[in-house]
């Protein structure tokens, strides 16, 4: 059981991810006691990364520290919030650093891999959606320090004063920028949002570029070295 696990772990992680992304902008509706979910669910996510993605002791210990303290920051925020942004601050910089983090160690193990599972395909999967998180908290922080930085459709800024969905709607924005797609809602109006945008969309073509043809020479590999035994 503990082997199908680990042969699987990244597609827990997956689903872990999913999950979060969609209970997250459905718990900012939710009265103050049940909202408490999708903050749990949230953190479950920071501590399902924590799990599945590090394993050597110096990583987790790192990882560790700046995920404890993320939530800490997050907490302090909800209860602080009228008084206070520094929380939210704090959090965006710590789970910002934390998941970023979490990207290098899946691309280093994905270009130090010989052998190409279909775990480690679902793995850069979640580095990806792991990456636009990480510019999400990037450019959430940006909003509080410089919200002129932005041009936000005013059906999109009424809902910005809610915790929750500030955090997914940047992440929304992150997510439209790495995939080029972009949107309207919310656009960049000045520094330095301007720069962070066009570096994650370049950063977001590379991954793919780099990543699939990692991938893809990989399973290369392991075919010619079937036909020739």
């Amino acid at each position: 059981m503990t082997s199908v696990l680990a042969e699987r772990k990244y597609m827990a992680l997956l689903a872990l991810l999913v999950a979060a992304a969609g209970m997250e902008p459905l718990s900012a509706n939710w009265s103050e006691r049940t909202r408490i979910v999708g903050g749990v669910i949230v953190a479950a996510m920071y501590f399902g990364v924590l799990t599945v993605v590090f394993e050597r002791r110096w990583e987790r210990g790192l990882a560790f520290f700046l995920v404890t303290f993320a939530v800490i920051a997050s907490i302090f925020h909800e209860v602080l919030s009228v008084r206070s942004q520094l929380g939210a601050i704090a959090y965006h910089c710590l789970a910002g650093v934390f998941l970023a983090f979490a990207v290098a160690v899946i691309l280093k193990r994905i270009f130090q891999r010989r052998t190409i599972r279909t775990d480690d395909v679902i793995g850069a999967l979640c580095g990806y959606l792991l990456a636009a998180a990480a510019w999400g908290n990037v450019y959430a922080l940006v909003y509080l320090v410089w919200p002129a930085s932005y041009r936000i459709a005013e059906a999109t800024a009424a809902q910005l004063g809610n915790w929750q969905m500030q955090r997914f709607l940047f992440d929304y924005f992150s997510i439209m920028t790495l995939t080029t797609l972009g949107y309207d809602n919310i656009a960049a109006a000045g520094s330095p949002v301007y720069s962070l945008v066009w570096l994650e969309a370049v950063f977001g073509q590379f991954y793919i570029a780099v990543v699939v043809a990692q991938l893809v020479g990989l399973r290369l590999a392991e075919a010619l070295k079937r036909s020739g035994e």
